[in-house]
């Protein structure tokens, strides 16, 4: 890192000040727990996009009743962040790892009974 100057002393902090700026702007966007943008409740757009999926997959999950939703009023379709996280952790699949070793234990425990 090359030494500054008094002289570019000025310009060196512009320069920070206006990629702090930056970062700020681009973390606004971003729904973060105790900040201000975040929001427990989302409508099925912020849903969808927070999951990565179309909003007809949205549909698809919320029709079947895999995703819980909340309708007050009757007509509008709300959803817990909370309860997405829970569903899309529960959509887990497991590594070869763990399933080999998942099948070992079972033949440990079940061995079979030759007659």
């Amino acid at each position: 890192m090359e030494k500054l100057t008094f002289d570019q002393l000025p310009q060196a902090i512009a320069l920070l000040l206006e990629k702090i700026s930056r970062i700020e702007q681009m973390l606004s966007g971003l729904p973060m727990e105790g900040h201000q943008k975040y929001r427990p409740i989302l409508t099925t757009a912020q849903a969808a996009e927070y999951m990565g999926i179309s909003m007809s997959a949205l549909y698809k999950l919320t029709s079947r009743k895999e995703l819980p939703m909340y309708k007050p009023g009757g007509k509008k379709v709300y959803l817990k962040r909370e309860e997405i996280d829970d569903y899309l952790a529960k959509c887990r699949i497991s590594s070869q790892e763990e399933i080999e070793k998942e099948a070992l234990d079972d033949v440990l425990r079940n061995p079979l009974k030759l007659r």
